[in-house]
């Protein structure tokens, strides 16, 4: 077995395979390392395989809940990392090693995975992290600070839209059909120019959106779109000084601005009083 301390060449492909007693044996667990990831799991009911992308610089070792695992050493290339599970079960995803060196996790849309995100808690150099489609759950006031990049859409994380303002690299955010409830309001940050936020189907209320957007004319940021149409709420003139001061520094605006009723006889939706919402693009 390679021991953690030792000092071995490996592969970048298939690493080193390392057997032995699982994590409830405390084979894994007495190790002192820089940090874990764990809380993650597959729950799989139908035998098939698993694959992670991941990307960094370091040493990890990747134990997939099946008693064995494997290190890795990063390089410049993102990896995929595939484990087969012959049977149908709960299996716990445990990393350990230099996880405050990785930089990308994607679960490729994997809706089997299920935890909590404060598993990524020691991840401090995460800036990709995408688990879009997956059932994890969890604060998202929990996620690293260097996060550039967060694709949460359709999971079950929750929390107050304003823990967005603890991101301050970030470029691109997608929390749609999420269970995030609401927008207290905060001092957003210099994001990067550019930079796109989608909130769509949060059920936010008139007055999360004209404080959002309100907040975001406070920035200096330019050229960024915005998308909280969908299931939210229509914002008001309060916010219409915002949305020109967003528009005269190239932002796109997409947001609820209405409601039309379908009078006519030729188009039934099962309620003779069925309406759509409109959203404006500006």
């Amino acid at each position: 077995m390679l021991l953690f301390n030792e000092t071995k060449k490996v592969t970048s492909q298939q690493g080193w395979c390392l057997s032995g007693p699982p994590v409830e044996e405390g084979e894994w667990s007495i190790r002192q390392l820089p940090g874990t990831l764990s809380g993650l799991w597959y729950d799989v009911q139908v035998p098939a395989s698993r694959s992670l992308l991941l990307n960094g610089t370091g040493f990890i070792t990747i134990n997939w809940g099946r008693g064995t695992a494997y290190q890795v050493k990063f390089d410049t290339l993102d990896k995929h990392y595939t484990a087969v599970y012959p049977a149908a079960g709960r299996y716990d995803l445990l990393i350990k090693g230099e996880v405050h060196l990785i930089t990308e996790v994607d679960s490729l849309g994997a809706d089997s995975l299920k935890g909590d995100i404060y598993a990524f808690q020691y991840l401090t150099a995460l800036a990709v992290l995408n688990l879009a489609g997956s059932w994890v759950n969890g604060d998202i006031a929990e996620l690293p600070a260097s996060l550039q990049q967060l694709s949460l859409q359709n999971t079950l994380v929750h929390g107050d839209l304003a823990a967005i303002g603890r991101l301050p690299l970030l470029k691109k955010i997608d929390l749609s059909g999420t269970l995030v409830d609401g927008y207290s309001g905060t001092l957003l940050p210099a994001w990067a120019n550019g930079i796109e936020l989608k909130f769509r189907d949060l059920h936010l209320t008139a007055g999360d959106i004209d404080d959002l957007l309100n907040d975001l004319a406070a920035t200096t940021t330019r050229n960024g779109k915005i998308d909280v149409g969908g299931l939210n709420g229509r914002r008001t003139s309060n916010s219409n000084l915002a949305c020109t001061a967003l528009a005269a520094r190239g932002w796109t605006i997409i947001c609820v601005t209405g409601h039309a009723t379908f009078g006519s006889a030729d188009i039934s939706f099962g309620d003779i009083n069925a309406r759509f919402e409109e959203e404006s693009t500006g």
